[in-house]
Parts: C-alpha cells; structure tokens; sequence
C-alpha cells in the first residue's frame, strides 16, 4: 500500500468507521491501522525496538496510540517497520523464550498443574516461543516466573503479527486470533502475582516465650516452615523458607516448586502431596501446626496438638 493510500485508508476509517477486512500481503502498515481501529495501542519497531530514537522524541512504549492518521504517518515514515501494541490495561501477556530455558519452565509448570488455554501468538524465531495473553489477576505482578518466561503488563509491549521477525524474516502468527482471553487458572494465578510485602520476624529468629494457651499458635510462632517441611524430604527452592513468596519443592516434584507461602501459611499446588490442593475461589492454605498434624499425624490434630506439648514440655 502506497503512502498515499495509507493516508486515504487512515481518513476514510477515521471519517466513516467500517472495517477494512484485508490489506496487500506484507503491507505492515495497513494491519497497524487495523489494530489501532480495533482499540489496540500500536508504533513502529525496528525488528523488536522501537523504530523512533530517544533523540529524536521517541518514547518507545509510551508513544503507542490509536490514532490512525499518526499510525498512517509513522507508517508512511516507516514503511517497513515492525507492529509494537502495549499490552493493555486489563491483560497481562507471558512470554515464554526458548533460548532462556523458557519452553522447558513453561512445559513442567503445565505437566505439574495443569494447561492454560488462552489466545496466544507465536514468535516468527519458529522455536516454540509464544506470547499467551490472560486477562489481568488484579494487585501487583511479578516481572517473571521462571527460568525464561517474563511477564508483561500495560507498562511493556509485544510484538504483534504478522510482524517479521529480525533473525528469520518468518512472520509472528496468531495460534487462532477468535480464541478468547480468558483468566489464568488458580496456579498460575498465584504465580503472576506479586507477594503483599509484610514485615516478618527473620527466619532464623525464635519466640523465647509465647503466652497464648492455644497449643497449635505456639507451635506456628515457634517453628519455621523448615522444621515441618524438611524431615518429609522438601527443600527449599527460593526464598528464606518463612517469607512470603518463599517456593517449596516436594522431594517426588516433577517441577522446580510445589508450595508457596503467603502470609505464613502454605498453599500447596502440587497433587503428589498428602496437602489439598488450592484452587481458584477456594484457598488452601496451611499454618505450620496444621502442616505438621498432616505430614506427622496423617491430620489428626488432637495426636498433633499431644506430641507439640511433649515438646514444648520439654523446650520448657
């Protein structure tokens, strides 16, 4: 499509509405315009980077729109330019790269709990590398969720199809543009979202005295979770082990974690586990005393709640 029919295109959508159902094939401008008139903020990219330089008043990101006559002149000014759309407000995107061990995270993570179906697009590297696109948890998000799989937001971008790609000149490519973008499900819902930061005692610090009568808090304010945990065989994958977003891994994971605490409690994600398994609208998440009547006591907690007085009987 010449400048000039980009323009007129630009005008003619702009003026009268109505939807352009096909542009000439390769013509990135035309399908620019088309996401700007669906409501999809988009600018120009120089293979993955922003095609204006800072120098010149580009700012990257910030600069996506959906103004179809500024589309038709970045365009018309970068007639072979990439299609960059922020991602929008109430979608996060996860972006899965091969080349950073992302294929394989992003393999055991549904191996272990579950596929995620939702609208995705894939990279024109032709190497298994996606973007799946869910709508947005709510509260903050972490930045990424693995070995080679980050996380965006309204505040980043992706490449969109049919953009070619810098390395093999193969086009980006929707799996199927009608599928829907749906919520993530409850695990990968706890993953994308980022721990409330709440001040904690160290992991390593014990309460010398505890006044409650309840034999199960004193239990829960004297132990770490590695006190219940590791003589099960579970190791700590990342964190302190007591903090929250602290990962634990069952010794039979088939994935690099298999619980995660929050507030001091753990919710366990994995089935292989004598824990129940946490869901979507319905948590499940277990203090340390409760872990420990489930992993020593098979979930008796009047058995649990006599041997947790022996020992503090005998701490005393």
């Amino acid at each position: 499509m010449s400048a000039a029919a980009l323009l007129a295109a630009a005008l003619v959508l702009r003026e009268l509405g109505g939807i352009i159902e096909s542009w000439p094939e390769g013509d990135l401008g035309g399908d620019a315009l088309r996401y700007g008139q669906g409501g999809y903020e988009v600018f120009p990219l120089r293979g993955k980077v922003p095609a204006i330089a800072k120098r010149d008043g580009g700012n990257g990101v910030l600069d996506a729109t959906t103004d179809l006559m500024q589309i038709a002149a970045w365009w018309t000014k970068y007639p072979n330019a990439n299609i960059g759309g922020r991602v929008p407000a109430g979608v996060v995107v996860v972006d899965i790269d091969p080349r950073s061990g992302g294929l394989e995270t992003w393999t055991g993570l549904v191996a272990a709990y579950g596929d995620a179906p939702t609208r995705a697009a894939w990279s024109g590297r032709g190497d298994g590398g996606q973007h799946l696109y869910y709508r947005h948890p709510g509260g903050k998000i972490r930045s990424t969720i693995g070995a080679g799989i980050d996380v965006k937001t309204s505040h980043g971008y992706t490449v969109l199809p049919p953009s070619l790609h810098p390395d093999t000149g193969e086009p980006y490519r929707w799996d199927d543009v009608t599928i829907p973008i749906v919520a993530a499900p409850s695990w990968l819902t706890h993953l994308l979202r980022q721990p409330v930061s709440t001040p904690r005692i160290a992991s390593t610090a014990r309460p010398s005295n505890y006044d409650g009568d309840s034999i199960a808090d004193w239990y829960t304010a004297t132990h770490t979770w590695a006190d219940v945990l590791n003589p099960h065989g579970w190791h700590l994958a990342s964190g302190s082990g007591d903090d929250d977003g602290s990962q634990w891994r069952h010794p039979a994971a088939s994935h690099a974690w298999s619980a995660t605490v929050t507030h001091g409690c753990l919710f366990v994600y994995s089935p292989n586990t004598p824990f129940a398994v946490t869901e979507e609208g319905g948590p499940r998440g277990y203090t340390k005393f409760r872990a420990f009547a489930t992993l020593d006591h098979r979930g008796d907690l009047s058995a649990a709640a006599r041997a947790a007085r022996t020992t503090k009987d005998v701490a005393a």
